[in-house]
Protein backbone atom coordinates (compact mmCIF):
# COMPACT_ATOMS: atom_id res chain seq x y z
CA UNK A 1 0.00 0.00 0.00
CA UNK A 2 2.98 2.26 0.63
CA UNK A 3 3.67 1.69 -2.99
CA UNK A 4 0.08 2.84 -3.92
CA UNK A 5 0.15 5.91 -2.15
CA UNK A 6 3.37 7.36 -3.47
CA UNK A 7 1.43 6.92 -7.03
CA UNK A 8 -1.48 8.64 -5.85
CA UNK A 9 0.34 11.22 -3.66
CA UNK A 10 -0.25 13.91 -6.99
CA UNK A 11 -4.17 13.69 -8.04
CA UNK A 12 -4.90 15.63 -10.06
CA UNK A 13 -8.28 15.96 -12.66
CA UNK A 14 -7.23 14.47 -15.63
CA UNK A 15 -5.28 11.97 -14.00
CA UNK A 16 -8.40 10.84 -11.92
CA UNK A 17 -10.15 10.79 -15.63
CA UNK A 18 -7.75 8.29 -17.44
CA UNK A 19 -7.62 6.11 -14.60
CA UNK A 20 -11.78 5.94 -14.11
CA UNK A 21 -12.07 5.53 -18.21
CA UNK A 22 -9.73 2.32 -18.05
CA UNK A 23 -10.36 1.25 -14.81
CA UNK A 24 -11.57 -1.80 -16.38
CA UNK A 25 -10.10 -2.27 -18.75
CA UNK A 26 -6.98 -3.11 -16.64
CA UNK A 27 -9.07 -5.07 -14.70
CA UNK A 28 -9.43 -7.38 -17.56
CA UNK A 29 -5.84 -7.51 -18.70
CA UNK A 30 -5.22 -8.63 -15.29
CA UNK A 31 -7.86 -11.45 -15.68
CA UNK A 32 -6.83 -12.35 -18.68
CA UNK A 33 -2.92 -12.77 -17.27
CA UNK A 34 -4.54 -14.91 -14.17
CA UNK A 35 -6.13 -17.66 -16.75
CA UNK A 36 -2.89 -18.50 -17.11
CA UNK A 37 -1.44 -18.64 -13.18
CA UNK A 38 -1.84 -21.79 -11.22
CA UNK A 39 -4.80 -21.69 -8.86
CA UNK A 40 -2.77 -20.77 -5.85
CA UNK A 41 -2.18 -17.22 -7.82
CA UNK A 42 -4.82 -14.86 -6.53
CA UNK A 43 -6.54 -13.26 -9.25
CA UNK A 44 -7.45 -10.26 -7.22
CA UNK A 45 -3.63 -9.84 -6.03
CA UNK A 46 -3.28 -9.65 -9.88
CA UNK A 47 -6.09 -7.11 -10.30
CA UNK A 48 -4.77 -4.56 -7.44
CA UNK A 49 -1.50 -4.54 -9.71
CA UNK A 50 -2.87 -3.82 -12.93
CA UNK A 51 -4.93 -0.72 -10.63
CA UNK A 52 -1.53 0.04 -9.70
CA UNK A 53 0.12 0.17 -13.27
CA UNK A 54 -2.97 1.84 -14.43
CA UNK A 55 -2.01 4.88 -11.90
CA UNK A 56 1.49 4.66 -12.38
CA UNK A 57 1.13 5.15 -16.32
CA UNK A 58 -2.02 8.19 -15.32
CA UNK A 59 1.06 9.58 -13.61
CA UNK A 60 3.74 9.79 -16.26
CA UNK A 61 1.65 9.87 -18.88
CA UNK A 62 2.99 12.54 -21.30
CA UNK A 63 0.71 13.52 -24.58
CA UNK A 64 3.22 15.24 -25.94
CA UNK A 65 4.75 12.51 -27.24
CA UNK A 66 1.78 11.74 -29.40
CA UNK A 67 1.58 8.30 -28.26
CA UNK A 68 -2.15 7.13 -27.31
CA UNK A 69 -2.69 6.32 -23.46
CA UNK A 70 -3.87 3.41 -23.81
CA UNK A 71 -1.13 1.72 -25.82
CA UNK A 72 0.84 3.59 -22.96
CA UNK A 73 -1.29 2.17 -20.16
CA UNK A 74 -1.20 -1.35 -21.18
CA UNK A 75 2.85 -1.39 -21.07
CA UNK A 76 2.60 -0.39 -17.76
CA UNK A 77 -0.46 -2.78 -16.56
CA UNK A 78 0.82 -5.60 -17.96
CA UNK A 79 5.04 -4.92 -16.10
CA UNK A 80 2.91 -4.00 -12.82
CA UNK A 81 0.86 -7.45 -13.51
CA UNK A 82 4.70 -9.25 -14.04
CA UNK A 83 6.54 -8.02 -11.42
CA UNK A 84 3.48 -9.18 -8.82
CA UNK A 85 3.65 -12.52 -10.21
CA UNK A 86 8.04 -12.07 -9.70
CA UNK A 87 7.43 -11.20 -6.08
CA UNK A 88 5.40 -14.38 -5.96
CA UNK A 89 8.29 -16.64 -7.15
CA UNK A 90 5.36 -18.58 -8.94
CA UNK A 91 7.92 -21.51 -10.25
CA UNK A 92 9.11 -23.20 -7.03
CA UNK A 93 12.93 -24.55 -7.31
CA UNK A 94 11.95 -28.26 -8.19
CA UNK A 95 9.79 -27.26 -10.94
CA UNK A 96 12.16 -24.52 -12.34
CA UNK A 97 14.49 -27.26 -12.01
CA UNK A 98 12.81 -30.11 -13.99
CA UNK A 99 11.73 -27.71 -16.89
CA UNK A 100 15.97 -27.62 -17.58
CA UNK A 101 16.18 -30.85 -17.20
CA UNK A 102 13.42 -31.57 -19.52
CA UNK A 103 14.58 -29.19 -22.22
CA UNK A 104 18.01 -29.88 -21.96
CA UNK A 105 17.01 -33.95 -22.75
CA UNK A 106 14.92 -32.82 -25.56
CA UNK A 107 17.28 -30.60 -27.15
CA UNK A 108 20.37 -33.36 -26.71
CA UNK A 109 18.01 -35.78 -28.48
CA UNK A 110 17.03 -33.79 -30.95
CA UNK A 111 20.41 -33.91 -32.09
CA UNK A 112 21.04 -37.30 -31.45
CA UNK A 113 18.07 -38.08 -33.42
CA UNK A 114 17.70 -35.51 -35.95
CA UNK A 115 14.25 -35.66 -35.12
CA UNK A 116 11.97 -33.98 -32.47
CA UNK A 117 11.75 -36.75 -30.50
CA UNK A 118 8.42 -38.79 -28.72
CA UNK A 119 7.59 -38.96 -25.60
CA UNK A 120 8.72 -42.27 -25.19
CA UNK A 121 12.70 -41.32 -26.19
CA UNK A 122 12.46 -37.93 -23.27
CA UNK A 123 11.17 -40.65 -20.97
CA UNK A 124 13.60 -43.03 -21.39
CA UNK A 125 16.16 -40.74 -21.42
CA UNK A 126 15.09 -39.24 -18.25
CA UNK A 127 14.51 -42.60 -16.78
CA UNK A 128 10.71 -42.32 -15.76
CA UNK A 129 7.48 -44.10 -17.83
CA UNK A 130 5.67 -42.36 -20.11
CA UNK A 131 2.80 -41.43 -18.31
CA UNK A 132 4.91 -39.90 -15.19
CA UNK A 133 6.66 -37.87 -17.77
CA UNK A 134 3.20 -36.49 -19.14
CA UNK A 135 2.24 -35.25 -16.07
CA UNK A 136 5.73 -33.80 -15.10
CA UNK A 137 4.84 -31.61 -18.46
CA UNK A 138 1.30 -30.81 -17.36
CA UNK A 139 3.02 -29.32 -13.87
CA UNK A 140 5.16 -27.15 -16.43
CA UNK A 141 2.57 -25.32 -18.19
CA UNK A 142 0.71 -23.94 -15.04
CA UNK A 143 3.92 -21.72 -14.21
CA UNK A 144 4.64 -20.64 -18.19
CA UNK A 145 3.73 -16.93 -16.93
CA UNK A 146 6.50 -15.04 -15.54
CA UNK A 147 9.07 -17.87 -16.11
CA UNK A 148 10.13 -16.81 -19.34
CA UNK A 149 10.91 -13.29 -18.29
CA UNK A 150 12.85 -14.83 -14.92
CA UNK A 151 15.48 -14.86 -17.35
CA UNK A 152 15.64 -11.03 -17.01
CA UNK A 153 16.07 -9.13 -13.52
CA UNK A 154 14.92 -5.11 -14.12
CA UNK A 155 11.38 -4.78 -13.38
CA UNK A 156 9.82 -3.34 -16.74
CA UNK A 157 8.48 -0.27 -14.63
CA UNK A 158 11.75 1.02 -13.67
CA UNK A 159 13.46 3.87 -15.89
CA UNK A 160 12.47 5.27 -19.23
CA UNK A 161 12.07 2.12 -21.80
CA UNK A 162 11.73 4.24 -24.50
CA UNK A 163 15.16 5.38 -24.48
CA UNK A 164 16.87 4.34 -28.25
CA UNK A 165 19.56 2.33 -26.01
CA UNK A 166 17.14 -0.25 -24.67
CA UNK A 167 15.04 -0.30 -27.57
CA UNK A 168 17.83 -1.61 -29.44
CA UNK A 169 18.78 -4.08 -27.00
CA UNK A 170 15.27 -5.34 -27.16
CA UNK A 171 15.04 -5.42 -30.91
CA UNK A 172 18.49 -7.83 -30.60
CA UNK A 173 17.09 -10.03 -27.58
CA UNK A 174 13.83 -10.80 -30.19
CA UNK A 175 16.30 -11.25 -33.17
CA UNK A 176 17.78 -13.77 -30.72
CA UNK A 177 14.45 -15.45 -29.61
CA UNK A 178 13.41 -15.60 -33.36
CA UNK A 179 16.64 -17.46 -33.76
CA UNK A 180 15.95 -19.48 -30.83
CA UNK A 181 12.04 -20.24 -31.88
CA UNK A 182 13.85 -21.68 -35.36
CA UNK A 183 15.47 -24.48 -33.45
CA UNK A 184 12.05 -25.63 -32.29
CA UNK A 185 9.43 -28.14 -33.70
CA UNK A 186 7.09 -25.96 -35.74
CA UNK A 187 4.21 -27.93 -34.11
CA UNK A 188 5.38 -25.78 -30.65
CA UNK A 189 6.30 -22.53 -32.54
CA UNK A 190 2.21 -22.63 -33.43
CA UNK A 191 0.90 -23.82 -29.88
CA UNK A 192 3.39 -20.89 -28.80
CA UNK A 193 1.47 -18.66 -31.06
CA UNK A 194 -1.70 -19.51 -30.66
CA UNK A 195 -1.89 -19.28 -26.92
CA UNK A 196 -0.02 -16.46 -26.01
CA UNK A 197 -1.05 -14.24 -29.37
CA UNK A 198 -4.52 -15.38 -30.69
CA UNK A 199 -5.26 -16.62 -27.18
CA UNK A 200 -7.04 -19.27 -27.96
CA UNK A 201 -8.34 -21.67 -25.08
CA UNK A 202 -6.72 -25.54 -24.79
CA UNK A 203 -9.46 -27.17 -26.51
CA UNK A 204 -9.71 -24.23 -29.30
CA UNK A 205 -6.31 -25.27 -30.05
CA UNK A 206 -6.85 -29.03 -29.54
CA UNK A 207 -8.83 -28.67 -32.40
CA UNK A 208 -7.01 -26.53 -34.70
CA UNK A 209 -3.93 -29.53 -33.78
CA UNK A 210 -5.99 -32.45 -33.78
CA UNK A 211 -5.12 -33.30 -30.38
CA UNK A 212 -7.07 -33.89 -26.81
CA UNK A 213 -7.14 -30.83 -24.39
CA UNK A 214 -5.05 -32.96 -22.20
CA UNK A 215 -2.28 -33.13 -25.03
CA UNK A 216 -2.63 -29.61 -25.57
CA UNK A 217 -1.39 -29.22 -21.87
CA UNK A 218 1.51 -31.39 -22.05
CA UNK A 219 3.11 -30.23 -25.43
CA UNK A 220 2.40 -26.63 -23.86
CA UNK A 221 4.49 -27.65 -20.87
CA UNK A 222 7.30 -29.24 -23.84
CA UNK A 223 7.27 -26.42 -25.60
CA UNK A 224 7.79 -24.03 -22.82
CA UNK A 225 10.89 -26.36 -21.08
CA UNK A 226 12.37 -26.56 -24.91
CA UNK A 227 12.61 -22.69 -25.49
CA UNK A 228 13.50 -21.89 -21.92
CA UNK A 229 16.95 -23.93 -22.53
CA UNK A 230 17.67 -21.80 -25.44
CA UNK A 231 17.01 -19.08 -24.24
CA UNK A 232 19.44 -19.44 -21.28
CA UNK A 233 21.76 -20.42 -23.61
CA UNK A 234 21.91 -16.93 -24.55
CA UNK A 235 25.02 -14.51 -23.17
CA UNK A 236 24.27 -12.40 -20.11
CA UNK A 237 25.06 -9.28 -21.52
CA UNK A 238 22.12 -9.47 -23.70
CA UNK A 239 19.43 -10.84 -22.13
CA UNK A 240 20.22 -8.66 -18.92
CA UNK A 241 18.73 -5.04 -19.85
CA UNK A 242 15.13 -5.63 -21.56
CA UNK A 243 11.96 -7.70 -19.99
CA UNK A 244 10.04 -9.33 -22.20
CA UNK A 245 6.78 -10.72 -21.33
CA UNK A 246 5.78 -14.78 -22.74
CA UNK A 247 3.87 -13.06 -25.16
CA UNK A 248 6.11 -11.24 -26.95
CA UNK A 249 8.57 -14.50 -26.48
CA UNK A 250 5.91 -16.35 -28.54
CA UNK A 251 5.52 -13.97 -31.26
CA UNK A 252 8.99 -13.41 -31.81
Amino acid sequence: MKAYAQQTRRPTPERDRLIATHIEIARRIALRMARRCPSWISSEDLVASAMLGLAEAAERYDHTRQEPFLVFAEKRIRGAVLDELRRGDIMPRRVRQMARKVGATIQRLEQALGRPPADDDVAAALGVDVEHYRNELEQLVHVTVGALDQLDRTPPLAGDDTSPVLQAERRELLARIRGALTRLDQRDVLLLSLYYNQELTYLEIGQVLGVTTSRVCQLHGRAIARLRVELEAMPPSVTRPAALTAAEVAHG
